[in-house]
C-alpha cells in the first residue's frame, strides 16, 4: 500500500486504521515465528459492515487482505507483506446465549476461553474445544477446530449452525446448511480463502460440572490403539487424549551422525463428566483396558479441565519454548497405517528435536466430521499425529527438512495434513491433499474471491 491508499482507507473506516510502527511489527509474525511479513496497515473493524467496506476497498485497488485472530498459524497464513491486515479480535462480542435452544451467537474474534466461561455458568458447553482456548472462534472454524471430544462430535466447524461471512467480493452472506449452503461449506475449514467469518451461531450441549480423568500409560502403540477402538465404540468417556513421550536412552550412530535416541511411551488420558453427588465407578470405567500402568486419577471442575493446558503454556513461556519457532507437523492418518508410520517416524526422531514440545496422538472416529474442505482419510477410525516442537531459530532449517519428510511420508500412506502448521506445499502437494475436491476448491476461489485478494500466497492454485 502507498501513502495515498492508506489515506483513502482511513476515510473508509475512520478511526480503525493503524500504521503505527510498533503495531505493524507486532502483527508481522505468527505463532510459527518462521516468517515475517509487515502489513501496510492494520484495521480493527467494529462490525461486519466495516469488514465488507475494507474488502471492497481492497478489491478496487487490488490490495491483498490477511485475516488474523490470535495468529496461532505457523506458516504465515495470517500475515501480509504490505497489504491490509484485518485484526478480527475486535469482533469479540457475545451477542446471545439461548439456554433453552442450547445455542450461542458471538463475534468471530471472541476467544474460546471467554465463550466457555459464559456457557459453563449456564451448565452448557460447546461440544468440541481445542486444547488451547486462547484462540478465536473464527480462527478455529476457518481451519476445522479439533479437540479431545472430536471423536464424539466432529470438528468445531461441524457444530456451527449459522455464520455471517464477508466474501472476497465484499458481499455479506448469512449462511447455514439450509441457507447459502455453498458459502457455509466453503468457509468452514476454508483457511480464509473464500470468505471472512465475522459472526457465528454455535451449538451447545448440556454438561456436568465435575470431571474425573484417568491418567493411563501404555508401552505399546498397537495395544493403545486396540483399547482406543473399544473406548470410542462404547462412548463411556466424554474426552480422549493421548501423546507419545520419549524416554531418552543415549546416543547412537546414524550414517555419519551421532544422534540421541529414545524408547517411546504413550500416555492416554480418559475423562468423564459427572455430577458431584454421583461420581463415576472407576472399575466400570476402566474395565477391559490393557494399559501398562495407571499413573493417577484426578478430579477437577469442568471449567478447570477445559483450561487444563494453561499451566503448560505458563511453563512454555518461562522456559523460552513459546518464543521459539514452531514448525508443527500435524497429520491425520488412516487407522490401519497409523502404527507402522508412527513407530517408524519415532524410531528416527531425536527427542532433542522437540525442544520442550511434545508429540500428539489423536484417536478419532472417521465419520464424525462432514465439513467438505476438511480432508481426512476414509475409514471408521483415523489417527491424528502431530510433532509439535519449539526450536531456536538457528536450528530451524534441519528441523524443517526432517518434518517435511515426515509430512510427505504421511501423505504417501494416505494421510491428510491439518493445515494450521508447517505447510510448505507446492501445487502438486495441494492437489494431492484435496484429491477429488481440488477442482471444486479452485471453482470456489474463482466464485467467492475472483481477484485473489484474501490471504494470497498460501494455496498454490496455479492460475
Amino acid at each position: 500500500m502507498d501513502a495515498q491508499q492508506i489515506q483513502e482507507l482511513q476515510k473508509v473506516v475512520p478511526g480503525r486504521v493503524s500504521t503505527d510502527a510498533a503495531i505493524l511489527s507486532e502483527k508481522s509474525t505468527d505463532f510459527g515465528r518462521m516468517i515475517r511479513r509487515t502489513p501496510g496497515a492494520v484495521v480493527r473493524p467494529a462490525s461486519s459492515e466495516e469488514v465488507a467496506q475494507v474488502v471492497r476497498f481492497a478489491r478496487s485497488h487490488r490490495i491483498p487482505v490477511a485475516t488474523r485472530g490470535e495468529a496461532h498459524t505457523q506458516t504465515g497464513q495470517a500475515l501480509t507483506d504490505g497489504g491490509i491486515l484485518l485484526d478480527l479480535t475486535s469482533l469479540n462480542t457475545m451477542e446471545g446465549l439461548d439456554a433453552s435452544a442450547m445455542t450461542v451467537t458471538c463475534g468471530a474474534g471472541l476467544k474460546w476461553m471467554d465463550l466457555v466461561a459464559a456457557t459453563v455458568s449456564k451448565a452448557l458447553i460447546p461440544p468440541v474445544l481445542t486444547n488451547n482456548l486462547g484462540v478465536t472462534v473464527g480462527g478455529t472454524l476457518s481451519v476445522a477446530g479439533l479437540g479431545v471430544a472430536s471423536y464424539r462430535y466432529g470438528a468445531q466447524g461441524d457444530n456451527a449452525l449459522e455464520l455471517e461471512v464477508i466474501t472476497g467480493t465484499g458481499d455479506r452472506v448469512v449462511c447455514s446448511r439450509d441457507q447459502n449452503g455453498e458459502v457455509f461449506d466453503a468457509v468452514r475449514s476454508g483457511l480464509g480463502q473464500f470468505g471472512i467469518i465475522t459472526r457465528a451461531k454455535l451449538k451447545l450441549r448440556a454438561c456436568r460440572m465435575m470431571t474425573r480423568t484417568y491418567f493411563l500409560l501404555y508401552d505399546s502403540l498397537p495395544v493403545l490403539m486396540k483399547d482406543a477402538t473399544a473406548i470410542m465404540a462404547s462412548d463411556r468417556f466424554h474426552y480422549l487424549e493421548s501423546w507419545c513421550v520419549p524416554c531418552p536412552q543415549g546416543f547412537r550412530k546414524v550414517g555419519n551422525e551421532i544422534l540421541p535416541f529414545a524408547e517411546w511411551f504413550y500416555p492416554l488420558h480418559l475423562t468423564i463428566e459427572y455430577d458431584a453427588a454421583s461420581p463415576p465407578d472407576d472399575g466400570a470405567a476402566l474395565e477391559g483396558l490393557s494399559f501398562y500402568r495407571k499413573s493417577h486419577v484426578g478430579d477437577r471442575a469442568l471449567l478447570e479441565f477445559s483450561n487444563r493446558l494453561e499451566p503448560l503454556f505458563v511453563v512454555w513461556k518461562r522456559m523460552g519454548y513459546w518464543a521459539n519457532t514452531h514448525p508443527w507437523m500435524e497429520t491425520i492418518l488412516p487407522w490401519q497405517m497409523a502404527a507402522p508410520y508412527i513407530q517408524q517416524v519415532l524410531a528416527n526422531l531425536p527427542p532433542t528435536l522437540l525442544g520442550g514440545g511434545h508429540v500428539l496422538l489423536w484417536p478419532c472416529r472417521g465419520t464424525t466430521s462432514s465439513i467438505p474442505n476438511f480432508m481426512t482419510p476414509p475409514g471408521e477410525f483415523v489417527m491424528g499425529f502431530g510433532i509439535l516442537p519449539g526450536i531456536p531459530p538457528e536450528f530451524i532449517a534441519p528441523a524443517k527438512a526432517r518434518l517435511n519428510q515426515a509430512s510427505d511420508a504421511s501423505m504417501m500412506v494416505g494421510g491428510k495434513r491439518y493445515l494450521s502448521g508447517l505447510i510448505e506445499f507446492d501445487r502438486a502437494r495441494w492437489k494431492q491433499h484435496f484429491g477429488a475436491h481440488w477442482t471444486r476448491v479452485m471453482a470456489l476461489k474463482r466464485t467467492y474471491d475472483p481477484d485473489g485478494i484474501l490471504n494470497p500466497g498460501f494455496i498454490d492454485y496455479g492460475e
